[in-house]
């Protein structure tokens, strides 16, 4: 079986939408099931937001255009319907075909050091999932780079004396091991919300329902070779969670703009940003305040490929 996880010691919250905002979305957006189809391969995710289309009626919050007593109002998104129909687009596209999936991605940690300036490491990687199971996975992992952020940063940081920010240019370990979906193949997972929710909470042996699902998902996003299909019911049963809460306009730290679900309190807020346009999967970002630092998984590309794996 060809499922693993990524364990790492590095991984921002938002205002939670309206209560009756939030349930009427949800309703509506549980209430499509996304369409099984096949998915092209490398889709490239797009580096800049789109405007959703006025055929989601419904989904739509009427705000007063700040021009005095008596003015128009300006029609917003609700951030549950952009996601749905992200969702929609995503479940449309073809599942690929290729020898390999391919995943490339950013790990990048930003800490705000004591002297006021901040630092980002960063390290690329490229993980290889053989359609043959009996290859398996290989993976090739980049230097670690790092650097202020900013030139304000710098200025910061070379006033302080210009201390070493590379502290031996590591960022934590970063090992696999066998997701708990083991029973399941990657591409026979279920493209209904209703269906892949009970499958994965079959896999949780017993672990807090909420905690479980937000966890797995991340890997199943990151990870695995899940069909467009299953990835969209994925956005969908997070979206349905209690403690999952949605917002529109929210920036990865390449600064690509999504819609996100996020998850978590002010110890550890974690997010799960979506592309608007193809329902790709941006970024998977933790903020933790108490240690001023940000991490997160950062992907450029993902999907299936001919180009031939490293040895």
């Amino acid at each position: 079986m060809k499922e693993f996880q990524v364990i790492d010691e590095v991984m921002p919250d938002v205002p939670p939408a309206g209560h009756a905002t939030t349930a009427a979305a949800r309703a509506r957006t549980q209430g499509v099931a996304p369409r099984r189809r096949r998915f092209a391969a490398w889709p490239r995710v797009a580096l800049a937001a789109v405007a959703v289309s006025a055929v989601m009626a419904g989904g739509f919050v009427a705000l007063p255009m700040l021009r005095g007593p008596g003015a128009e109002t300006a029609a917003v998104p609700d951030p549950l319907a952009v996601l749905g129909a992200a969702a929609d687009r995503l479940a449309a596209q073809p599942p690929g075909e290729g020898a390999w999936w391919r995943r490339d991605m950013a790990r990048v940690l930003r800490v705000r050091a004591a002297a006021g300036y901040t630092v980002e490491k960063r390290a690329e990687e490229v993980l290889w999932a053989s359609a043959d199971l009996k290859i398996g996975y290989r993976r090739q992992d980049g230097p670690v780079s790092a650097r202020p952020l900013t030139p304000a940063d710098e200025r910061a940081w070379k006033k302080a004396g210009a201390p070493d920010l590379c502290d031996g240019c590591q960022m934590g370990k970063t090992y696999y091991t066998p997701l708990k979906l083991t029973t399941i193949p990657p591409a026979e997972l279920p493209a209904e919300p209703g269906a892949l929710k009970a499958a994965m909470l079959r896999a949780g042996d017993g672990e807090d329902p909420e905690a479980w699902l937000w966890g797995a998902a991340k890997w199943l996003l990151l990870d695995l070779e899940s069909t467009p299909g299953t990835r969209a019911a994925l956005y969908r049963v997070l979206a349905g969670l209690p403690g999952v809460r949605v917002r529109d306009g929210v920036t990865d730290l390449d600064g690509r703009t999504g819609v996100a679900l996020t998850y978590g309190d002010g110890a550890a807020r974690q997010q799960i940003i979506i592309d608007r346009d193809s329902g790709a999967l941006l970024a998977v970002q933790e903020e933790r305040p108490e240690k001023n630092e940000v991490v997160a998984y950062v992907v450029k590309r993902l999907g299936w490929t001919d180009d031939s794996a490293p040895e």
